[in-house]
């Protein structure tokens, strides 16, 4: 699949980390345009929101857990008896374990991914999960929208 790949969208800068690339590729490998713009949105959404509440997150976390967030609903991840989130976030889980990753941010990755459709939950948990959580929410139905700036 061909996509321009950007450096910044809307003042956020795209992590392009060795992880982050790898992790863009993953998805660009077994994903669809429509996932790859999807989540790309989330990711840019998500960081806007942390910037606007000033939120302490780690940009190369949520920028992995946007690329696997849907990646469970892609064949090559998607298992026959888990939910896509789960799938995505283990998938996710897998790629950073692989890369040396410490378990806190494993699991930090999983529930941010794990939870990014779980509503009355996703909210009280990390920066990561509940900006993920709020960015999903605004790309898939406009929650949010007021928030942001032509």
């Amino acid at each position: 699949m061909s996509v321009k790949r950007l450096k910044s969208v809307a003042g956020i800068m795209i992590p392009d980390s060795k992880i982050a690339i790898e992790a863009t590729e993953l998805l660009l490998e077994h994903g669809t345009e429509f996932i790859y713009n999807h989540s790309l949105r989330v990711f840019v959404f998500s960081a806007l929101n942390g910037k606007r509440l000033k939120a302490n997150y780690d940009a190369e976390l949520l920028y992995v857990s946007s690329v696997f967030h849907d990646l469970g609903l892609t064949p090559h991840y998607s298992s026959p008896d888990l939910r896509f989130e789960v799938d995505g976030a283990n998938a996710a889980r897998d790629f950073l374990k692989s890369h040396g990753l410490p378990k806190e941010q494993l699991q930090l990755v999983w529930d941010t991914i794990a939870l990014h459709t779980t509503i009355g939950v996703a909210e009280h948990k990390e920066p990561e999960v509940a900006l993920m959580y709020a960015g999903v929410g605004l790309d898939v139905m406009g929650e949010g929208y007021e928030h942001l700036s032509e």
